[in-house]
């Protein structure tokens, strides 16, 4: 159930000692999948968590900011990659997404090239184009993917956690686009004036950013062609569990594995199966 109430959330250094944790779990899983380097699946799988775990630190960097809205800004770009790669698994889509996101970002590149306004782009390394990238995108825009990107709203609705789009995609518009009150708790935390409104505490988009990354980084390892030992996903239980209730058992599942990385041992290994898959929700 979704959390309203000041006192329903932990001491911040809580959600700051379980972000630690978890940035440190989710290196470990992308240097696995730099060992395997397996297609174009684990590549964005690898790509999205790699996102998720460094988005999720810029939340908390700019929540001990005060730069509460921005938080939320970058809370729903995280669940808009969730959706995103919830979308690919369902569908299978990760080769097409690719070539679209290419295609993509290629127009882009080339639209800012071939304006005659910035003609300095030509000779910049950030709008440059190789001779092959100029190959592929010829080749894919004879035949174009009709590829579009997921609604978030229906892809809560597969997860069967409309919730999150509600009070978190939904929720977190409120903040990207600009309002008439846009900025106003940050006036008062620039200038100090007093007395100060009684701003609404915040708490909130910490865990929810460490619940949305814990999903995305489990939604990844199931989309993966991976076996994840079960160990990792116990972490991963473990930590969405703390976020509910406050139990601390992920330390414990965090220390396992830290253990059987220094000892060697492989987090997961190329199968034919996918038997240490769980359930993304």
């Amino acid at each position: 159930m979704p959390k309203f109430d000041a006192d329903d959330y932990l001491p911040v250094e809580a959600y700051e000692e379980a972000l630690g944790a978890f940035h440190a779990i989710a290196g470990i899983l992308l240097f696995e999948f730099a060992r395997e380097e397996r297609g174009v699946r684990d590549t964005i799988i690898r790509n999205f968590i790699a996102r998720a775990d460094m988005i999720a630190r810029a939340v908390f960097q700019l929540w001990n900011l005060q730069d509460y809205q921005d938080s939320w800004v970058l809370h729903r770009c995280l669940l808009d990659r969730l959706f995103h790669l919830w979308h690919l698994q369902q569908n299978d889509e990760f080769e097409v997404f690719e070539a679209w996101s290419f295609l993509e970002q290629y127009n882009a590149v080339n639209r800012v090239r071939s304006d005659p306004e910035f003609s300095g782009a030509l000779k910049s390394k950030l709008f440059s184009l190789a001779p092959e990238q100029k190959k592929r995108a010829r080749a894919l825009t004879k035949n174009p993917t009709a590829w579009q990107r997921p609604k978030a709203e229906d892809a809560a609705k597969g997860l069967d956690m409309s919730f999150l789009y509600r009070f978190g995609y939904d929720f977190a518009s409120t903040y990207v686009h600009p309002m008439a009150n846009d900025g106003h708790q940050d006036f008062y935390t620039i200038t100090k004036l007093e007395p100060a409104p009684d701003f609404p505490d915040h708490r909130s988009v910490l865990s929810n950013t460490l619940l949305v990354a814990t999903m995305l980084v489990r939604q990844g390892l199931n989309a993966s062609t991976l076996s994840w030992r079960a160990l990792v996903h116990d972490f991963l239980d473990d930590l969405m569990r703390f976020l509910d209730t406050g139990a601390e058992d992920y330390k414990i599942s965090f220390v396992k594995l830290g253990v059987m990385t220094e000892q060697g041992m492989r987090l997961c290994q190329p199968p034919a199966g996918r038997e240490g898959e769980r359930d993304a929700d």
